[in-house]
């Protein structure tokens, strides 16, 4: 049942962050939305994270076109390759939009700005947490060390250390 809800969150989570990444990066999709984001963009690099540690503030269209860039990437992994790189794309995302929430914060826009990000954010941290409990309920291994050493020949009392000798 886990890996069904993975493989749907998976899909959803991944084609959403494709559809956001590329409306980022190309007003090809819808160009007042496009415009709006490149507004966004410039506020947001105003309050990047790191400013104040190092006092570092990137460009905005670079900041824009970074993220969506890596929106695309991550959501094309998370929704179509198997494996561990998945899992690195989501918490990826899951970076990207608790910076997202921290920038709506930073900026005092409210929850109504700040809700999208929240929510994909939940989904992200779900996802991460039915992919956790996965893989501590699977199986550690089928055979114990006993079968293994019998099946590679080697006798059981060979393997142990003589406690009479001592005595």
């Amino acid at each position: 049942m886990a890996s069904v809800v993975l493989k749907v969150l998976g899909i959803t989570l991944g084609l959403f962050f494709i559809f956001v990444g590329t409306i980022k990066l190309t007003p090809s999709v819808n160009g007042d939305i496009y415009k709006e984001m490149r507004k966004t963009y410039i506020r947001n690099s105003k309050v990047f994270p790191l400013v104040k540690q190092t006092g570092w503030k990137p460009n905005p269209h670079t900041y824009r076109k970074t993220v969506g860039s890596t929106e695309i990437i991550c959501g094309a992994f998370l929704a179509f390759l198997p494996g561990p790189l998945k899992e690195a794309a989501n918490m990826c995302l899951l970076t990207i939009t608790l910076n997202d929430i921290y920038a709506h914060w930073a900026l005092d826009e409210g929850l109504d700005k700040m809700s999208p990000a929240i929510v994909f954010s939940l989904l992200l941290t779900c996802r991460l947490v039915i992919f956790l409990q996965g893989l501590a309920a699977e199986p550690k291994s089928m055979f114990d060390k006993s079968q293994l050493d019998s099946a590679a020949g080697i006798p059981e009392a060979a393997g142990r250390v003589d406690d009479k000798k001592d005595q």
